[in-house]
C-alpha cells in the first residue's frame, strides 16, 4: 500500500529533467555559468588616451579605462568607449576561448567654442595659468575640448576663477561679474621728485594716485646718492597722502689739477637744482652726479662728470696744452671742394671788458680771461663765401637775379664785399654748414671774444690809439667823404675816400692780424642781448637763454666815431643792409 506506481516516479523525474533543461537554457542565454563551462572564457584589457573613458561590452557598461575585464564570453564582442570630451568610439572584436586581448583607443581631437565675457569689459584672462593675448570679451573658436580653470582680473576689482568644460561641437559661455574692491588712492609727495618707489610684495607699480585695495602696504623709496627710506602705509578708502623726504648722502671730494693754477669749478645737484662752487680745497658735497670743469690759459678746457658713491672721492685733473702758433693764418678744406674763410689764430689772454666812458650798457668794466686760443676769420664773411653755401656763383653773375638788386659794382668785386642783410638764424645756418663741410666746430664769436680781438691787446679807446681822427687808416666809419654826401652830425676829421661798404681788407689790420673789426659792416655775435654786464662771470661764454634780441658789435661804414669803438654795443632782431658777421673756429 505504501509504494508508488512506477509511472508516477517516471513522471516526477521527467519534470525534474525538464526544469533542469529550462534552468540551463536560461543561464546560457543570460551569459551565466553554463556558457563558460561549455565554451570557456576570454580576457580583455582596455586603455585609452585620454583615460577614464566609459567601457560598454555588448551594450553593458562594465567600467572605465584603464580596465582589465575577465570572463568575457568568447565569440563576437562589441566594444564601445565613451568620453565626455570626445566622440564615442565603437568596434567589434572576436575572442576565442582562453584569449587575452589588449585594446587601446586614442580618441581623435575634438573642439568646441569658448566665449568669455566680463563686467566691466576689459578683464585680463588666463586659462590654466596661461595668459590670453586679448582681454574680455573674447570668442575662442575651435578650442580643444576639456575642463579648464579660467581666471579674470581687473585692477581694483575682485579676481575670480571658474572651472569651465568645453564640449565637442558645443558652445560654452562663461561670464564674470567682477565687483569693485574697497580701495584708496595713494599720493606720495617725493623729494627728490624722481625718486624710485617700490610697493614691496605688491603686483601694482606705483604711480601718483595709484589705487590699492584697503590694507597695509610696505613702501621702499630710493635714489642714487640718497639714503633709502622704508615705511608702512595703511591705505584707507579715499585719498591717502604722505610726504617723503630722502636724506642726501655726503662725500668728501678732493681734487688735484695739472697745471696747479687752473681755475676749477664743481657743479652738483642740490635743493632741486644745480649749484656751482669754485674749488679751493676739499669739499663736502652730496653723493651722486657731479661735474668738474677746469680752465687754464693755454690749456684745453677740461670737463668730466663724476659719480660720487664712496664716503670720500679723489680725482686728478690733467689738462692738455695747446700746441698752436698765434698769428698763423690758414684755411680749412671743404668737402664739396675749395676752402673756407681765411682764419688767424688768436692766443689766450686777459683783458678788461667794457668802458668807463661809454654808455651804461658797457659797464661795469670787468676782467675776462680767455683761456682757450681760437681762430677767427681775418675778414668779415663775404658774398662769395656765403653764396658758396647757398649755391650761387656771385662772380659769374652778369645780370640781377631774383632777390638781389642791380649790382652797383662788378660781380667779382661784390664777391669780396661783406655779405649783409642776414638775420641771426641765417648766420647760424652758415656756421653749421661750415662745421659739416670741414669737420671742425665753427660758430659765431661771443661778445667777449669779439671785443678781445677788436682791442688786439690795446688799452686805449681805439686799438690804434685815443684819437678818432686816425681811424681812416684802420676803419671805414663816418668820415669827411660821408659828410660831403650826407648830413651827419658826428664824423672823424680824416677822409678815407670810401662811401658805403668796401671790399674786405681795404683797411689796415689790427695787431692780431684781423681786418675791419670796426666799421664797414657791423657784426652779429653769439650772445643774447643783456642791458649791462652786471653778474658777468669773467669767462668768454656767451650770454644765452630766452632771447628777445641778439647783440651786435663794431659799427658800420656810417657809424659815428663814438659808435665804432671796441666796447660799443648794440642789439637787433632783424636783418640790415649794413650788418654782416665773422666766424670763430675752435682749435
Amino acid at each position: 500500500a505504501g509504494t508508488r506506481p512506477p509511472e508516477t516516479k517516471a513522471l516526477r523525474w521527467g519534470l525534474i529533467a525538464c526544469l533542469l533543461c529550462l534552468v540551463i537554457l536560461a543561464d546560457w542565454f543570460a551569459g551565466g555559468v553554463s556558457p563558460r563551462i561549455a565554451l570557456g572564457s576570454a580576457t580583455i584589457h582596455l586603455t585609452s588616451v585620454p583615460d577614464n573613458a566609459g567601457v560598454l561590452l555588448n551594450g553593458e557598461r562594465v567600467g572605465a579605462t584603464p580596465l582589465r575585464y575577465e570572463d568575457v564570453r568568447p565569440g563576437a564582442v562589441v566594444v564601445r568607449l565613451e568620453h565626455r570630451f570626445h566622440e564615442a568610439v565603437a568596434m567589434r572584436i572576436h575572442l576565442v576561448r582562453g584569449e587575452s586581448r589588449d585594446v587601446h583607443v586614442e580618441f581623435p581631437t575634438a573642439v568646441g567654442v569658448l566665449e568669455i565675457v566680463s563686467n566691466p569689459r576689459g578683464a585680463v584672462l588666463a586659462i590654466d595659468g596661461q595668459s590670453l593675448a586679448d582681454a574680455a570679451p573674447v570668442l575662442l573658436a575651435r578650442y580643444p575640448t576639456g575642463a579648464y580653470e579660467v581666471t579674470a582680473s581687473i585692477a581694483n576689482r575682485q579676481s575670480k576663477t571658474q572651472t569651465v568644460e568645453v564640449l565637442p561641437n558645443a558652445r560654452t559661455e562663461v561670464a564674470f561679474e567682477l565687483e569693485r574692491l574697497p580701495a584708496g588712492e595713494v599720493f606720495l609727495d617725493l623729494s627728490p621728485s624722481d625718486a624710485e618707489v617700490e610697493i614691496v610684495g605688491a603686483d601694482a607699480a606705483y604711480q601718483h594716485g595709484v589705487r590699492l585695495p584697503r590694507g597695509v602696504y610696505a613702501f621702499r623709496i630710493r635714489r642714487d646718492g640718497y639714503a633709502t627710506q622704508e615705511f608702512k602705509l595703511p591705505v584707507r578708502f579715499g585719498r591717502n597722502q604722505r610726504a617723503v623726504r630722502l636724506t642726501r648722502l655726503q662725500t668728501r671730494l678732493s681734487l688735484a689739477a695739472e697745471p696747479a693754477d687752473a681755475t676749477v669749478e664743481v657743479s652738483y645737484e642740490a635743493g632741486g637744482g644745480w649749484r656751482n662752487t669754485r674749488y679751493t680745497g676739499p669739499l663736502t658735497v652730496p653723493m651722486g652726479l657731479a661735474t668738474v670743469t677746469a680752465r687754464a690759459i693755454g690749456f684745453r678746457n677740461y670737463s668730466r662728470q663724476l659719480t660720487l658713491r664712496e664716503r670720500s672721492h679723489s680725482h686728478t685733473i690733467r689738462m692738455s696744452p695747446f700746441n698752436v702758433q698765434p698769428g698763423r693764418r690758414f684755411r680749412d678744406a671743404l668737402k664739396s671742394g675749395g676752402t673756407g674763410p681765411d682764419l688767424v689764430i688768436i692766443e689766450a689772454g686777459v683783458f678788461q671788458m667794457g668802458s668807463l666812458t661809454g654808455s651804461a650798457d658797457e659797464r661795469p668794466v670787468h676782467q675776462v680771461t680767455i683761456t682757450q686760443p681760437f681762430a677767427i676769420s681775418v675778414f668779415e664773411v663775404t658774398h662769395g663765401e656765403y653764396d658758396r653755401f647757398r649755391g650761387v656763383d656771385v662772380a659769374a653773375l652778369k645780370n640781377p637775379v631774383e632777390g638781389r638788386p642791380a649790382l652797383p659794382v662788378p660781380a667779382d668785386v661784390l664777391a669780396r664785399h661783406p655779405v649783409t642783410d642776414l638775420t641771426w638764424p641765417d648766420t647760424e645756418e652758415y656756421v653749421l654748414w661750415l662745421s659739416r663741410e670741414t669737420g671742425y666746430r665753427y660758430r659765431l664769436p661771443s661778445e667777449a671774444e669779439w671785443e678781445y680781438v677788436a682791442r688786439a691787446g690795446s688799452t686805449t679807446r681805439y686799438p690804434f690809439g685815443d684819437d678818432p681822427d686816425d681811424a681812416c687808416t684802420y676803419a671805414n666809419i663816418a668820415d669827411q667823404t660821408l659828410a660831403d654826401n650826407y648830413r651827419k652830425y658826428s664824423t672823424v676829421a680824416c677822409n678815407d675816400g670810401a662811401l658805403g661798404i668796401t671790399p674786405v681788407g681795404s683797411f689796415r689790420a689790427n695787431d692780431f692780424g684781423v681786418h675791419d673789426m670796426l666799421g664797414n659792416a657791423e657784426e652779429w655775435v653769439a650772445d643774447c642781448w643783456r642791458g649791462n654786464y652786471s653778474g658777468a662771470d669773467g669767462t668768454p661764454r656767451p650770454a644765452n637763454g630766452y632771447c628777445t634780441a641778439r647783440a651786435v658789435r663794431g659799427g658800420a661804414w656810417d657809424s659815428a666815431p663814438e659808435d665804432a669803438t671796441p666796447s660799443f654795443r648794440s642789439f637787433s632782431t632783424d636783418a640790415n643792409r649794413a650788418r654782416g658777421f665773422r666766424v670763430v673756429r675752435e682749435l
